[in-house]
């Protein structure tokens, strides 16, 4: 007598999993969970540039356009956004380079088919992932760094472990 046994597909479409902590873009931009809360902070502080959802729609992120990643930290903060529910790409005083993204008077269904032509500031340092608490972070943000440091580690466990 033999037994045959297949394997199910380990595709989640949960929300909390460790994707939702890398950004789809590789421009200074922030993300939060998707939350009607967070999603109104965020389009409040990211403006010009709109809100875009990622992660099965369990992540957003906007783009720090006009703004610092640490402009645009700040903002996320004092509107009331947990520091454990900010992540971000870029260098702390790096700005998006993107000429060309979703501005925040649009839907979230014309997002994807309009797009927004605008000059913005380049930083004169170069755009890097804070991905590993890097030490180019300020001490004041030591609460950013432990978030990224703990998610990445979570990342690490999550990838080891499969």
């Amino acid at each position: 007598m033999s037994t045959t046994t297949t394997a199910a597909s380990a595709t989640s479409t949960a929300c909390g999993t460790s994707f939702q902590y890398e950004l789809p873009v590789k421009d200074a931009a922030c993300g939060v969970p998707s939350t009607d809360k967070y999603e109104g902070y965020l389009a409040k502080c990211a403006k010009p540039a709109g809100v875009t959802k990622y992660n099965n729609d369990c992540a957003i992120y906007a783009l720090a356009v006009d703004q610092s990643v640490q402009e645009l930290t700040d903002c996320l903060y004092d509107a009331g956004v947990e520091w454990k529910d900010v992540w971000c790409y870029g260098s702390t005083n790096a700005t998006a380079t993107a000429t060309s993204y979703p501005t925040s008077s649009e839907t979230s269904a014309s997002k994807t088919d309009k797009t927004k032509s605008s000059t913005s500031t380049s930083s004169s340092e170069t755009s890097t992932s804070t991905s590993g608490a890097s030490d180019t972070l300020p001490n004041a943000h030591v609460s950013l760094k432990a978030a990224v440091l703990l998610s990445t580690l979570f990342a690490s466990a999550v990838f080891v472990g499969a």
